[in-house]
């Protein structure tokens, strides 16, 4: 399960620098990192991290057109963004909490 959390973190920081399908490769390695979550999750947490910061913060594609929509400028593309942007945070939130659970039960049946 280690590989699965090193190549989600590639996924992650490469995501980063591809500007047009970086947020597809972020969801990728959303769910690479879901199903990385065994004994080292280091790997997986890491990527579940970059991807959020890549989400929230790198990609105003999918942020602006949100924005835009408090202003009453709607349109059927700013459905399309809120959609991908919530589906996008939830994998990496699922993701997180998944591998979070994972630790605490291999913790607690360590004690």
């Amino acid at each position: 399960m280690e590989a699965l959390g090193i190549t989600a973190l590639v996924l992650s920081i490469v995501g980063i620098f591809i500007p047009i399908i970086g947020y597809l490769l972020a969801g990728l390695s959303g769910i690479l990192a879901f199903f990385s979550a065994k004994k080292n999750a280091a790997f997986g947490i890491s990527a579940a991290i970059i991807n959020m910061v890549n989400i929230f913060f790198l990609y105003p594609s999918l942020t602006v057109p949100i924005a835009l929509a408090k202003k009453k400028v709607r349109g059927e593309h700013v459905a399309n963004n809120e959609a991908l942007f919530t589906t996008l945070v939830l994998i990496q939130i699922v993701a997180i909490i998944f591998i979070a659970v994972q630790k605490y039960r291999q913790k607690k049946g360590n004690d």
